[in-house]
């Protein structure tokens, strides 16, 4: 509760500063002694715009601590002030009451009524802290719907223009398809085979590109349905087979998938709207492949998803070894605009992912790193 807060402590008896300050030292953020008023008074100075609570005896050598708070309030009339006092100092209380001082606490010290007392001191500040973090978030919110409001308006012009000459580039390259399977020469027409394939694989991901964009920029409502989660698995990773098959070999429940895969081998039924799941399932693998390709040899490469479920919900757990998430990056993973990734998309993908599974029926999508990898647990309610 103090792990913010620092706190100024004047104190002439080095004993009693040295119990008090190994105290505190754990509790507050920072602690700053001083031997005496003048001392304190000093610190103060120095450190006005770091220091939230002063606490201070008053009987102290070459300034004492009423002389001290005074000077004090001259400078600020709104900081927290404790006053620790031996009972012979009762005289001193009716002048320490007109320097706004908060709280007293008598000598010998009861650490953990001084403790409460500081608590009870700052909550005020305690509740203005809190007023202003949640007034930050409010704005970061409104800037980051801002973005998106942004995002979306610039995503539908473009999507809009690119997809008639997109349309134009693939139906021309499949009409160059058929025209080859008259050549004659065999090792010309397979050397334009082949960079037809170049060419088409170019195509589908400009393709991908624009879709996404299109997620962005439009609300889909769709409805619902009881469907089986391993065959959204499939699909999404035959939609993401080209550049799956040349980047990891993936294993969907301990079976290494391959374009041949039955949709039905294993059946995990939950009620859901498939093709935004099956959004999600290709946004973590493009993710894992991302980062996968960055590991030299293709056979250390090694990307999982186990499929299991209970009596109330389906969990869908992806692993990859391909380092981990950065620390940095982890507690933010799923907040739009604040990713890491450089080669591609726009740090959305994995909060839409997130928002996609949350309207499943309050589905939750969590992010970790275990072993030598990330993991992304999704967890599915059954109805």
């Amino acid at each position: 509760m103090l792990k913010n807060f620092t706190a100024l402590y004047v104190e002439d008896e080095k004993e009693l500063s040295k119990v008090v300050y190994s105290f505190f030292i754990n509790i507050f953020k920072d602690i700053i002694l001083a031997e005496n008023g003048e001392e304190g008074l000093k610190k103060y100075k120095e450190n006005k715009h770091n220091i939230d609570i002063i606490i201070t005896d008053i009987n102290m050598p070459k300034l004492n601590g009423l002389d001290m708070c005074r000077k004090i309030r001259e400078l600020d009339y709104d900081i927290p002030i404790v006053i620790t006092t031996a009972h012979s100092d009762a005289s001193h209380l009716y002048e320490a009451i007109d320097l706004g001082v908060s709280k007293f606490v008598s000598k010998p010290l009861n650490i953990r009524k001084l403790l409460d007392i500081l608590k009870s001191s700052l909550e005020p500040l305690i509740l203005k802290q809190a007023l202003e973090l949640e007034q930050k978030q409010n704005l970061e919110q409104m800037v980051i719907n801002a973005k998106f409001s942004a995002t979306g308006k610039l995503a539908a012009g473009i999507t809009h223009e690119i997809n008639t000459p997109l349309t134009y580039v693939k139906a021309n390259v499949e009409m160059i398809g058929y025209d080859i399977e008259n050549l004659k020469d065999e090792t010309i027409k397979k050397d334009i085979q082949t960079s037809l394939e170049k060419v088409n694989d170019g195509i589908n991901r400009i393709a991908n590109i624009v879709n996404t964009m299109k997620d962005i920029s439009v609300q889909k409502t769709t409805e619902k349905e009881n469907f089986n989660i391993y065959s959204t698995i499939v699909t999404a990773a035959t939609l993401a087979w080209n550049k799956l098959k040349h980047s990891t070999n993936f294993y969907i429940n301990g079976t290494k998938f391959d374009i041949n895969t039955d949709k039905n081998l294993l059946t995990f039924n939950a009620n859901i709207d498939v093709q935004r799941i099956e959004q999600v399932w290709v946004i973590i693998i493009n993710n894992a492949i991302d980062e996968l390709i960055k590991i030299k040899n293709f056979n250390d490469r090694k990307f999982f998803v186990d499929i299991s479920e209970d009596e109330k919900y389906i969990f869908v757990i992806f692993k990859d070894n391909a380092g981990g998430i950065d620390k940095d990056i982890i507690e933010h993973i799923f907040e739009p605009f604040k990713g890491s990734k450089n080669s591609s998309g726009m740090g959305v993908g994995l909060s839409i992912a997130q928002k996609i599974i949350n309207d499943q029926n309050n589905g939750t999508i969590e992010a970790y790193n275990e072993d030598d990898g990330a993991v992304f647990k999704i967890t599915l309610p059954l109805s």
